[in-house]
């Protein structure tokens, strides 16, 4: 799942920022999302394809499973 923020709904653009408490300006230019972040756009992401996916299920991965569906290949460490 490779994120593509022109393609976000406003609707999802608005859950992502409800969910974060950061506005989709932020978001875009960090580097390498991590925690509240990470788990909004895989939630929003994944509802996509899979409605009855919740934002309680995006708590048990892990932060390389995370990335990988975004498609982020960066060192979560740097």
């Amino acid at each position: 799942m490779n994120i593509s923020y022109d393609t976000l709904t406003l609707g999802e653009i608005e859950t992502i920022e409800d969910l974060t408490g950061v506005t989709i300006d932020d978001i875009v230019s960090v580097k390498v999302p991590k925690g509240k972040l990470l788990r909004a756009l895989i939630f929003v992401m994944t509802k996509r394809t899979d409605p009855g996916y919740t934002y309680e299920q995006t708590a048990n991965l892990t932060l390389d499973s995370a990335l990988e569906l975004i498609g982020d290949d960066s060192d979560p460490k740097d």
